[in-house]
């Protein structure tokens, strides 16, 4: 019998490749990505405590909402004569209270009061920190705008402040109040971001914006290479003149102020009582608001000469590869 030959079976092999092309994106990319979207509003946030902490003690501000009060006044009272009234605010009887006269008010007169928050520096501060961390605009542009916008925003405050006298003079109060709680809690938050877009829209249009030049990480490698200024700019020396008029102010406070060391004298000799669970002095009496009021003109004092130090330090440090403009 013959044999069957046999065959021979096709053999099929399969021939696996491993990808080796890299990931999407990777963890650096994805660090430069976090910082790109996460650093403005970080930098809010981390501005904002700053801002809160700094003005903690009571009129931290003071001379500044002394001198808004009195524009206040003077032009109320130029638009509607015998509208509005300087008076002293407060423990510190600083001239910050604004009485406002009227048939709508309650026995004719409203007592109201230039507080840190209706004096437009958190505002200010607020659009400062979205200019400074706009991407592609340069430096001189930057800081000139700020100031702009600065000036802007504290007229925009003073138109806010004026309204209130016609409102309640033809709405009411209540409507008064109304809109004095809307501009601070929101309605202000819509005009900066605006302010800020029309700024910005304006700079690309006129082609001042470089978008070529994106946040990256490596731009915070330049704070490894800091110098100290050989040459100061006019910005510089301004800044620090001003620096040296706070902190001598703030020395002033507590230093030579009769009124302030009258305060003081009162805090050393204010001491706790458990048993009348009461602040009092050696007569018996209580001293608490003496002694708030030390601590307030105390920790304000220490944050002038803290941030007065803090900015002088800016003023006189450059970017190694920075070449300051003696001019500006």
């Amino acid at each position: 019998m013959g044999g069957i030959e046999g065959f021979e079976a096709p053999v099929r092999t399969r021939l696996i490749v491993r990808d080796t092309r890299p990931d999407d994106l990777s963890w650096s990319e994805v660090g430069e990505m976090a910082y790109g979207y996460l650093r403005i509003p970080f930098a809010l946030v981390f501005v904002e405590i700053v801002y809160w902490w700094a003005t903690d003690p009571a009129a931290t501000i003071e001379p500044y909402q002394s001198l808004l009060a009195t524009i206040w006044v003077g032009i109320s009272n130029i638009l509607w004569p015998g509208s509005a009234e300087l008076v002293f605010h407060g423990p510190s009887q600083a001239l910050t209270g604004v009485n406002l006269f009227g048939d709508n008010f309650q026995g004719g007169m409203e007592r109201l009061y230039v507080s840190d928050e209706c004096s437009g520096m958190h505002e200010i501060v607020f659009l400062g920190v979205l200019m400074l961390l706009t991407p592609g605009v340069d430096n001189k542009i930057r800081f000139r705008s700020i100031g702009y916008m600065a000036i802007l925003v504290q007229s925009l405050n003073l138109v806010r402040l004026l309204c209130l006298y016609p409102i309640a003079e033809h709405s009411g109060v209540d409507k008064m109040f109304a809109f004095h709680e809307f501009i601070l809690s929101s309605g202000f938050l819509v005009i900066l971001v605006l302010i800020w877009l029309c700024w910005y829209v304006y700079l690309d249009r006129c082609g001042l914006v470089d978008h070529a030049q994106k946040p990256s990480l490596k731009d915070l490698e330049r704070f490894r290479k800091l110098e100290l200024r050989t040459t100061l700019p006019r910005t510089s020396l301004a800044t620090i003149l001003f620096c040296l008029l706070v902190a001598s102010w703030a020395t002033y406070e507590v230093s030579y102020n009769e009124e302030n060391l009258q305060f003081r004298g009162a805090a050393e000799s204010c001491t706790y009582d458990d048993q009348l669970d009461a602040w009092t002095d050696s007569t018996g009496a209580n001293c608490f608001a003496k002694k708030k009021i030390w601590d307030d003109i105390e920790r304000r004092s220490s944050r002038g000469w803290l941030f007065s130090a803090l900015f002088i330090g800016i003023s006189v440090i450059q970017f190694a590869n920075d070449e300051s403009d003696e001019s500006e």
